[in-house]
């Protein structure tokens, strides 16, 4: 299909770049999938969680992880394509035509601002719609799903600040019997509560749950004073809190909506309180998809050297690209976070170095200034022959 204003080479190129950016798109989202899969897994196995349960929590944390992905596949798409016309000779044809790089650089831009439309879309409006959506199935299915989480003797710790032991677990009505219960949510008295029989009952407003306790006494200490008491009762009903924090939800300013992000931090700058947390997470709607257009200029001047190791040389140096980046961003969003240096200008560290860096390489290379006989690699290839050499010699 022809596409009005394009050129045949333009298609060619988005081709070449289009392609290892789906495919890096694809394996670098998995990448970062599998480091939630532990969590998942137990879930599963020790909370009664089902697969389709696991599946749908999986569509909601994917636009996490694409809007991190996509900057990344730019760079790798751009790198992978530029590399193989590289090394087919195919740019220096082009450019020996009388093509000039800022002329291949169009479809790669076009490419590249396209991804970047969408990396904002997820930033402002996917992510936090998935991220609260995300919440509110974790919070339900700990309040719902409660008792297929425990598990017999066993000191079990999923609910925050209360240790709960269980002697055995009725398979009929899903009774307790033998209950055990440390309860320091309070830090000024600490109580140890037994119970010959319980149950668990979740409030069907999903806002707490009911741990109803039958025949049993209550042990506490007052930490202050170091005075104990021992009460009995027939029927005892204990509130909890379920642990929200299970390894998938996000903090509060990542659900929010751009709206709410705004007023938020409207309210605590008047408050004379500034939400710095709010603050940072406001700028990187900005700043980070922005890393997207900087990844393709960058991958160009990086495509045109040559790769003793290939491809797969190629992809090591977008991921080492890449974790400079995330490095940065994380420098720059701790200093945020903590107040030290206004949100934008903190976020917008990353940017302005690989800024730097993208328009000096590309210019470089446009201008025929840069050194094309040498790869970002090389220092690695020139340190691994002069250690064979010492290695050969002694």
């Amino acid at each position: 299909m022809r596409t009005p204003g394009f050129t045949t080479i333009d298609r060619y190129i988005a081709r070449e770049v289009l392609g290892p950016f789906a495919m890096g798109v694809g394996l670098l989202t998995f990448a970062l999938v599998t480091g939630k899969l532990l969590k998942l897994t137990e879930m599963v196995v020790n909370h009664g969680v089902s697969l389709a349960q696991v599946a749908g929590l999986m569509g909601y944390i994917m636009p996490a992880f694409l809007e991190l992905t996509f900057p990344m596949a730019v760079l790798l798409g751009v790198l992978l394509g530029f590399g193989r016309m590289s090394g087919d000779r195919e740019l220096i044809a082009a450019r020996a035509c009388g093509i000039s790089l800022y002329r291949l650089a169009i479809p790669v831009l076009a490419a590249s601002f396209a991804i970047y439309i969408v990396a904002s879309w997820f930033a402002f409006s996917v992510r936090p719609w998935a991220n609260a959506h995300l919440q509110d199935e974790i919070v339900r299915m700990s309040r719902t799903q409660s008792t297929a989480g425990l598990r017999e003797k066993i000191f079990n710790s999923d609910f925050a600040g209360i240790v709960l032991y269980v002697d055995h677990i009725s398979s009929s009505d899903d009774s307790l019997r033998g209950v055990l219960i440390s309860d320091a949510r309070d830090s000024n008295q600490q109580n140890t509560i037994i119970a010959r029989r319980g149950i668990i009952l979740p409030d069907r407003g999903l806002k707490t749950i009911t741990l109803r306790l039958f025949n049993g006494s209550i042990f506490g200490v007052q930490a202050a004073s170091n005075v104990s008491h021992v009460t009995s009762f027939r029927v005892y009903d204990l509130n909890i809190e379920p642990q929200e924090d299970v390894g998938l939800v996000s903090h509060a300013p990542e659900s929010m909506t751009y709206s709410e992000l705004r007023s938020d931090i409207a309210a605590a700058r008047t408050a004379g309180k500034p939400d710095y947390i709010a603050e940072a997470e406001m700028a990187a709607k900005y700043t980070v998809p922005f890393a997207t257009l900087l990844f393709g200029i960058l991958g160009m001047p990086l495509g045109l050297k040559p790769a003793r190791g290939g491809q797969s040389e190629r992809f090591g140096v977008a991921i080492a690209m890449f974790f400079f980046y995330y490095m940065l961003m994380r420098f720059g969003q701790s200093l945020a976070e903590r107040g030290s240096l206004n949100a934008y200008a903190a976020m917008s560290i990353p940017d302005l170095a690989f800024a730097f860096l993208a328009v000096r390489f590309f210019h470089r290379a446009a201008t025929d200034r840069s050194d094309e006989g040498r790869g970002p690699g090389d220092l690695i290839w020139d340190f691994i022959e002069r250690f064979e050499r010492r290695k050969a010699a002694a």
